[in-house]
């Protein structure tokens, strides 16, 4: 979604990200973008967007022309704007408002691939109405946080319904409005619930620090992902020690460091796979960073709680039984 920060072996953390390069270096070329428009309607929009992130830096300011609540499929970019820095990769959610300028950039090489969900003002409001007594007030900024942790569980029905949706919708088109307003509803309650986590009195220096050192270690997971990642490296490419970068970075992500790294493995493998069913899992769970096959089946059975073979044999048909597995979900 935007430009990209040209890597060297060094990790380039946040701080040094929030430093705008020159004005050159940060419009997009029209052609690094693809968007495809899967489903809409007067309630609702589904996008499929891809982008190379070949551009070298931040991008020019963007603006969403829409409330949009961004789900990110594959890679990894940083949004920079009013509401501070946010890291997006497979793990994560993104609310955007309309109108609220953004800049972009790709510090991990490959660009990125978002499913975009676009709501009415009033259908948001009232998704929000449920979580936030004081929604009403807050006009045109009704989101409280700008990004939140996606549940295990919730990304992967999200990712059968989008296989329904690519594959070209059979059914009642309110059915997947009803589905799709769920999985908003998920979204907006595991990101109000971590928002409004007590985290202490410590001043704000503090919390923005914690805030930086987790997407340190975020954008250093996701640049090394095939790798075999140990602690004390981490530790010392975000400037921290391993004890005090395992205890922040659970707190403000909500998972342990290797929970991450496993749960973005599994997300970018699921992705591939939703690109070319006939892909190789021996293959895709070395590209990953899984040790085998039998590793990274393990590891999706406990995160997901099914198989990769059920998800694929999912792949194949346009049943709408599976539909009705993500409304009872």
């Amino acid at each position: 979604m935007g430009g990209r920060i040209a890597m060297t072996g060094q990790l380039q953390v946040t701080r040094q990200l929030t430093e705008r390069p020159p004005a050159s270096h940060g419009a997009i070329n029209i052609t690094d973008i693809n968007i495809r428009t899967l489903f809409r309607t007067e309630v609702l929009s589904i996008q499929d967007v891809r982008c190379l992130g070949s551009v070298v830096g931040r991008s020019d300011e963007e603006w969403p022309a829409g409330y949009e609540i961004v789900f990110p499929r594959a890679g990894t970019f940083v949004r920079h704007g009013a509401d501070g820095v946010h890291v997006a990769d497979a793990t994560q959610v993104l609310f955007f408002h309309p109108g609220q300028s953004y800049e972009i950039a790709h510090p991990v090489h490959g660009g990125d691939r978002c499913t975009v969900f676009e709501l009415s003002r009033s259908v948001l409001v009232e998704v929000l109405g449920s979580h936030d007594p004081d929604v009403d007030e807050l006009q045109e900024r009704p989101f409280r946080t700008g990004s939140a942790l996606v549940d295990a569980r919730q990304r992967l029905a999200q990712h059968r319904l989008l296989r329904l949706v690519e594959d070209g919708w059979l059914g009642d088109p309110i059915e997947l409005e009803e589905s799709v307003l769920k999985h908003i509803d998920l979204a907006v309650t595991n990101a109000y619930a971590r928002d409004g986590r007590a985290i202490g009195e410590a001043k704000r220096e503090t919390r923005h620090a914690h805030a930086e050192l987790a997407s340190d270690v975020k954008l250093y997971l996701g640049e090394r992902m095939a790798d075999r990642i140990r602690l004390s490296e981490v530790a010392s490419a975000v400037g921290s020690s391993p004890y005090h970068m395992c205890r922040i970075f659970k707190r403000q992500a909500g998972l342990p460091i290797h929970r991450y790294l496993r749960r973005l493995r599994l997300l970018h493998a699921l992705d591939r796979l939703s690109d070319d069913p006939n892909e190789l899992l021996t293959r895709t769970a070395l590209d990953v960073g899984f040790s085998s096959h039998a590793h990274m089946s393990t590891a999706f059975r406990a995160e997901f709680g099914t198989t990769f073979a059920e998800v694929r044999r999912g792949m194949t048909g346009r049943r709408m039984r599976e539909m009705r597995k993500i409304v009872e979900a």
